[in-house]
């Protein structure tokens, strides 16, 4: 029944918003027909419950231009054993020491300054790949791509393996991929035709949201079918939040997910600035933040606002009782231009978990983003649809003394993600869209 599958682009992890959607949407899927590829440095903190076959994309297939060849940590290519469990480093070693400081915030940002990020590196298929991808024998090909090499090298895979093919795009990154820098223009157009390219080998299209379906489907001439991250209802429904009271002289605020790039960052110093406007009284706000990121920049503007408390880091099996824990549940994004270009289709991984937790939600974001006009269309949170802090200071005070409404929002956001993000009902939508397409004899001609 079940097809073989390569995964290409995504790792299955516990932390990051792409590693816990494939997660939830491939769990079931014998693990004898289920594959990862990608290159080493990304396979770190990997989970082996889904899928405990990966392939690392190492020095024989991702290659540096010079001089760069001589700096970047070099991975041996080949299939990764984790001899039964896992081999994972902390969440945030990655984001530490100065080697990744230099690179990642001084080397990275001048490459793209000067045109030359889009260049510095390749994935090609080597023979030692090709042998392996001829033994396993995938039936279909599942890629989410973000960046021009990868988009190159899903290309290669869908050439080589003559296979339906799978696209699910996560965030609206193709518009924002080259908006700096030298050549930009250039870039722009050379990746958007390399992008269409490999969608003309596509069989099926997947977007994360109804707008972004709706939105691709216009720009790129597709079906575009919404898939976001299904909740495992029966694991979440044990913590969902029973009792709306509120301790005045302690309110628990709580923003979980990554923070400091691709747009979410100045909302959430935002939504700390409001809160320490409004001490006074009896009144006590505190903003917690649940992150794996560790980008000392943002993190260090938010820890000069008295109400932040960084949490630390936390297993995923104990993310229903922290967020059913919080009084208010934040969902953030930037008002940037930049924020707005890369967040306006998406909607955030956690956005249904924070539904089923049953705690009320508060949406800062633009009334353009989708995030925004699902909860404001489901009346499942209080949206704040534009960067004023006064209104910002009222709808946090609003929320807190209204616990009829705080009950409302709190209703229809639980019976609305056990009716859409039902993992039973996704996952078996999701997997048998997967199952169909391995068998259609009408695929792409690669």
């Amino acid at each position: 029944m079940y097809p073989k599958i390569l995964i290409f682009g995504q790792p299955f992890n516990n932390f990051s918003g792409g590693g816990i959607t494939l997660t939830n949407l491939f769990r079931g899927w014998p693990k004898d027909k289920i594959a990862v590829t990608f290159i080493g440095h990304g396979l770190l903190n990997v989970t082996t419950d889904v899928c405990d076959t990966y392939y690392q994309l190492g020095n024989e297939e991702h290659r540096w231009i010079f001089p760069l060849n001589l700096i970047q940590r070099k991975f041996n290519s080949g299939v990764k054993t984790f001899n039964g469990k896992l081999q994972e480093l902390p969440v945030n070693s990655i984001q530490k020491g100065l080697r990744y400081k230099i690179v990642n915030g001084i080397f990275y940002p001048f490459l793209h300054r000067i045109g030359l990020f889009h260049a510095i590196s390749k994935i090609s298929l080597s023979e030692r790949m090709k042998t392996w991808l001829s033994e396993f024998k995938p039936d279909i090909l599942y890629l989410q791509v973000s960046s021009r090499e990868t988009i190159l090298f899903a290309t290669a895979l869908c050439d080589f393996l003559k296979i339906p093919a799978v696209i699910h795009f996560m965030d609206d990154w193709p518009t924002t991929i080259s908006s700096t820098g030298l050549f930009k223009n250039y870039w722009s157009k050379k990746i958007d035709g390399e992008l269409k390219s490999l969608l003309e080998k596509t069989d099926l299209h997947l977007s994360i949201s109804d707008a972004m379906s709706e939105e691709y489907g216009k720009r790129y001439k597709k079906k575009f079918i919404p898939f976001h991250n299904p909740i495992d209802v029966d694991v979440w429904a044990p913590f969902t939040k029973k009792d709306f009271s509120i301790n005045r002289k302690y309110v628990k605020m709580l923003y979980s997910g990554r923070i400091g790039e691709n747009g979410i960052s100045e909302s959430v110093v935002e939504v700390a600035s409001a809160i320490d406007s409004m001490k006074g009284g009896e009144l006590n706000i505190k903003l917690h933040i649940q992150t794996p990121t560790k980008d000392e920049r943002i993190l260090n503007r938010l820890k000069k606002h008295e109400c932040v408390v960084i949490n630390p880091f936390a297993e995923y099996k104990e993310i229903p009782k922290i967020f059913s824990g919080a009084d208010i549940l934040l969902m953030a994004n930037d008002f940037s231009t930049m924020g707005m270009r890369y967040l306006r289709f998406s909607m955030p991984t956690k956005a249904s978990e924070y539904m089923i937790s049953g705690s009320p939600v508060l949406v800062y974001s633009s009334d353009q983003t989708a995030v925004s006009q699902f909860f404001r269309q489901n009346n499942c949170g209080y949206c704040v649809t534009k960067p004023d802090l006064k209104e910002l200071k009222a709808a946090i005070q609003f929320l807190i003394e209204n616990e009829e409404y705080r009950k409302m929002v709190s209703r229809n956001a639980v019976n609305l993600a056990r009716e859409r993000f039902d993992s039973n009902k996704v996952r078996e939508k999701f997997q048998r869209l997967l199952i169909n397409a391995s068998k259609s004899q009408n695929y792409v001609q690669k």
